[in-house]
């Protein structure tokens, strides 16, 4: 009886998910309700080399590009960064009393990695002591530094090389430790929103003509409505109509609403929820650390705090350049921007690493600035 209290208690609070997103509110929604049932061992991807040759199928919802939108020199963007060998191994910032995550949405449904990208990516970030849960997100088509390839978009970096070398990335252009990743592929997504029921939101005409056109969600209009898991996940998408930042903003609402909805799910449905998730995720955390993070984020959450939302990369600092002919996202000052971030989050003690001074000063180099 006292585990049937317990296994109560944990169903009631949870977090993560988007385009995939949105799925990753669900998996933590599903490990904080049965934490104790979920996972014996580690689920991680299979380690592989980066592959640099491969061909990127083009992306057909590139933004346009202004027409005084810096070009990139790509002779100094595509140089490699060699780490001097005899030099200490370069450790990243270990943010006192936060524990970070990285949550990966795939948008491909394969087992190759040649086309898949990370086309949702959040940092998880919890503190015990104050009692805070933060999402903080990087819209995909940052332009940061690859190790071993040279600077293009942060969505490539996990067709390269899987999440190992996504997190890596994150490492090396924000300067946060990555404690774990979560990775989960956004084929469960319609499936998911279906089983709860589908979701309530609001929908201007430019995003519902736009769903219809490009991901066939027809016979939808602006207002508020439910939309199921297919209009959801043509929501989540959209980006062509304004930016990245706006898809951003659109995940971020799904999430919110995923939760909520999710807070009310009838116990019944959480075995078919379970299953539906575990098939979609790739993590490196065992059982003892999802049972430590969902009791972590359950004693946050039952305390009365909210999840927070903050932008890592925050439109108002950069702008629109162009790379080899594609559109990315230029953040203004790589120092600047991991520095911003810790002050949103009440860190006061910040060093920048050797290797982000490295990796700024070549953006700089080759943005000409």
């Amino acid at each position: 009886m006292a585990n049937k209290e317990v296994t109560k208690k944990k169903k009631k609070k949870k977090s993560k998910s988007v385009t995939i997103l949105t799925v990753l509110l669900i998996i933590l929604a599903i490990l904080i309700a049965v934490a104790a049932f979920i996972l014996t061992r580690s689920k991680p991807e299979e380690t592989i080399d980066p592959n640099f040759d491969i061909t990127l199928e083009d992306e057909s919802e590139v933004e346009t590009i202004p027409d005084d939108a810096p070009t990139i020199d790509e002779s100094i963007a595509n140089e490699k960064i060699d780490e001097d060998e005899s030099a200490p191994e370069v450790t990243y910032t270990k943010d006192k009393g936060w524990t970070h995550y990285l949550l990966l949405g795939v948008d491909g449904v394969t087992d190759s990695y040649k086309s898949k990208r990370s086309d949702a990516m959040i940092v998880l970030s919890v503190n015990k002591t104050e009692k805070r849960v933060v999402l903080s997100s990087v819209p995909r088509d940052t332009l940061v530094y690859i190790d071993g390839k040279g600077f293009d978009k942060l969505t490539h970096a996990y067709s390269y090389g899987g999440a190992a070398l996504t997190v890596k990335t994150y490492e090396d252009n924000f300067d946060i430790t990555i404690d774990s990743y979560i990775t989960v592929n956004f084929a469960s997504m319609e499936k998911i929103v279906d089983l709860l029921g589908g979701l309530t939101l609001t929908l201007t005409d430019a995003e519902a003509k736009h769903m219809g056109e490009y991901y066939a969600a027809w016979g939808l209009s602006g207002g508020t409505q439910k939309l199921n898991g297919k209009e959801v996940l043509a929501y989540c998408r959209v980006r062509k109509i304004d930016s990245d930042f706006k898809r951003t903003e659109r995940q971020y609402k799904v999430l919110m609403q995923m939760y909520k909805q999710v807070k009310d799910l009838s116990p019944t449905k959480y075995g078919a929820l379970i299953s539906t998730c575990y098939d979609y995720i790739n993590t490196d955390m065992i059982m003892a650390d999802i049972i430590g993070l969902a009791a972590d984020l359950l004693g946050i959450l039952e305390s009365g705090a909210e999840i927070e939302h903050v932008g890592l990369v925050e439109s108002k600092y950069c702008k629109t350049g162009r790379l080899n002919g594609k559109s990315v996202v230029m953040v203004d000052n790589l120092l600047e921007t991991a520095e911003r971030w810790r002050e949103n989050l009440g860190i006061t003690e910040y060093e920048p690493s050797s290797r982000l001074k490295k990796i700024s000063k070549q953006l700089d180099a080759a943005i000409g600035r």
